[in-house]
């Protein structure tokens, strides 16, 4: 079979490769209908590795590069271990991305998307730019046949929002701001709005996006090249400052205005990635007793938002370019998410697509 595998930096080819085999007891041959280029494929691609091993060897996978991309997908069971329960051939299902050990601390305590030795699917494994992808039964979830693909392959990065939102402690009545509208920030918008939030507040300089975020009828939307964002936001949450702040967008200079939209005693999310140092100062925290959490993936959040996804009304149809097939994932998909800043926020690829 053909899958689009990253060989190194703007070094991503489409291959043929050997079909899945089950690699343990515990394993699913999953065939994918439907997968998304996200951020960290196109960060791979653009100027990596940042995650993917090059020279050792992943601890739980035995992986090195070349690795096949993609861990957002829906798709159905093909074939199951001889221990799996979870899901049996012809399930439709999605993919949380996170391989654990099971027997570290952090997995023992319940949080295993900080798993001592973990990985993803797509980085540390083979993904779902391939018609076929074999994961660990645990990674797996049903979805309901009435949830349109593209809705199903998106739940993936809409439960990292979901799950920073928790790390957060979202309260009813809180305001919330978030910087930067990409899936992620697009997502905790979503899901704010899923859970009764009524002050949001988006600051983002896309025109596109902002727009999408309008259409969600959210409070504000703020470009910080037109005004000044600190006081705008202290305006519309009476003097304040806001209750929570996610910074979704990875960039150390962002997170350091992003400290000061947060009111006294307010919580400052991080859920963008940054690869470089910020030179936050720490009095900014001491003096208001503000916390800053780092918010990473998902811990048991996909049910939650298949269910907030399958009650909600909102059209996401925004968010979706065409469906593109392998040969044309770097051209009409890596290049034109690089290229393109009014490029939908997430490039569907039918891997089995000709």
């Amino acid at each position: 079979m053909k899958a689009a595998r990253w060989h190194g930096t703007r070094d991503v080819r489409i291959d043929e490769v050997p079909e899945p085999a089950l690699r343990s007891a515990g394993d699913v041959i999953v065939s994918v209908d439907l997968a998304m280029i996200c951020a960290s494929d196109l960060a791979e691609w653009r100027d990596g590795p940042h995650v993917i091993p090059t020279q050792r060897p992943h601890k739980l996978t035995g992986r090195t590069a070349p690795v096949t991309l993609g861990h957002e997908y829906v798709g159905h069971v093909l074939e199951v271990g001889s221990e799996v329960t979870r899901v049996k051939p012809g399930d439709r299902v999605c993919g949380d991305a996170c391989i654990k050990c099971g027997r570290c601390y952090w997995c023992l305590r319940g949080e295993y998307n900080i798993c001592e030795f973990g990985g993803a699917v797509g980085f540390h494994s083979d993904g779902a730019f391939a018609p076929l992808v074999s994961v660990p039964d645990y990674t797996l979830y049903h979805v309901p046949e009435s949830m349109p693909d593209a809705h199903a392959a998106v739940v993936e990065p809409i439960a990292v929002a979901l799950h920073a939102l928790r790390r957060v402690r979202l309260q009813a009545g809180d305001s919330v701001v978030v910087v930067g509208l990409g899936m992620v920030g697009t997502s905790t918008v979503l899901m704010a709005q899923a859970l009764g939030t009524m002050k949001i507040i988006a600051v983002e300089t896309s025109a596109v996006r902002a727009a999408f975020a309008r259409d969600l009828g959210i409070a504000a939307v703020l470009d910080p090249r037109e005004g000044n964002v600190q006081r705008t936001v202290r305006d519309l949450t009476g003097g304040i400052g806001s209750d929570i702040v996610l910074d979704c967008t990875g960039r150390p200079d962002v997170l350091i205005s992003a400290v000061d939209l947060a009111r006294r005693g307010g919580r400052i999310g991080v859920c963008g990635i940054p690869h470089d140092a910020s030179s936050l100062r720490s009095d900014r925290l001491v003096y208001f007793e503000r916390e800053i959490l780092g918010c990473l993936g998902y811990c048991y959040d996909h049910d939650a938002v298949i269910s907030l996804l399958g009650s909600s009304s909102t059209n996401l149809d925004a968010l979706f370019a065409s469906p593109v097939g392998l040969t044309r994932i770097v051209s009409d998909g890596l290049e034109r998410m690089l290229s393109d800043p009014d490029a939908p926020l997430r490039i569907p690829v039918k891997p089995s697509a000709k």
